[in-house]
């Protein structure tokens, strides 16, 4: 008994912290079973899983400069069921869904910064949302390499939350009824400064984004993201200040002009992968 309270202790006052920026993300209203998750830590990332939806609801990592040129790992072949997961989303779940396994935490950027062990636990099923092939292999892949390969050279480090958003009318993969459709999915931002105050940058992009549409046409204020998701961000900050950089929209300093039209880049420098099965993830 002793042990276990001790555990939780560390695991919710020290553990999670530490994996986290101004606060683990929190639901704004506990009475909506929609937002209810559970923690789990990972190798390299943090998530708030929910086995109603089937997803994770908020996913959280690191990014620092790194050279892509240095040793990387064969991508994994296959995605893995998270013995954590209660409602056992397997990768099967998604087969001829249409969908692609979508990584929240990206295989990447896992495994440049935290290894082989990063690399296969952002193949967990927890780390995975039903994402549309045209954005998950466009779109949404320019924006994860842009942030690892620019980004970090304006900020370092810089905090990443990202993960899925639902509107009100429900949708479920017909091949798997336990693992809910997103219509959108954001990303934020966080860099940290010497003033204590962080600079944000949130993006939302739906679905049917189209690929080559410039990044900046998905920007979007935190609060608008906190608005949808049903979660509070950054809560640790005092509260007027979180009210107004939450509220704005600087994307100033992030170079935004140029990141916003940047190719992806030359598939014979990106991490190399097998050939798509027909339910690529």
């Amino acid at each position: 008994m002793i042990a276990a309270a001790a555990g939780y202790a560390y695991e919710l006052f020290l553990a999670r912290p530490r994996m986290a920026y101004l606060g683990v993300p929190r639901a704004t209203d506990w009475k909506r079973p929609q937002t209810w998750t559970h923690v789990l830590r990972n190798h390299g990332f943090m998530l708030g899983y929910s086995e109603l939806r089937g997803n994770p609801l908020w996913v959280i990592f690191t990014l620092r400069p790194v050279s892509h040129g240095g040793e990387t790992h064969p991508r994994p072949r296959h995605f893995r069921t998270d013995w954590r997961n209660l409602t056992r989303v397997s990768p099967d779940d998604y087969t001829r869904s249409g969908y692609d396994r979508g990584h929240m935490a990206p295989n990447h950027a896992m495994d440049l910064l935290f290894g082989r062990p990063g690399q296969l636990d952002s193949f967990l099923m927890t780390n995975v949302v039903p994402q549309k092939p045209e954005l998950n292999r466009k779109l949404w892949e320019r924006l994860e390499e842009a942030e690892l390969d620019h980004v970090t050279r304006l900020f370092d480090p810089i905090w990443v939350v990202t993960g899925p958003l639902f509107d009100a009318r429900t949708e479920r993969l017909k091949s798997a009824f336990r693992v809910e459709i997103p219509d959108a999915f954001f990303r934020i931002y966080a860099a940290p400064t010497a003033s204590g105050a962080p600079r944000l940058l949130a993006f939302i992009v739906p679905q049917d984004a189209p690929a080559n549409a410039p990044l900046d046409r998905f920007l979007a204020s935190v609060d608008t993201v906190e608005a949808l998701s049903g979660l509070d961000f950054f809560h640790e900050l005092e509260d007027a200040a979180e009210a107004d950089l939450e509220a704005e929209i600087a994307s100033q300093p992030w170079g935004l002009q140029e990141l916003a039209r940047l190719p992806g880049r030359p598939s014979s420098s990106r991490h190399r992968r097998p050939p798509p099965p027909p339910d690529h993830e």
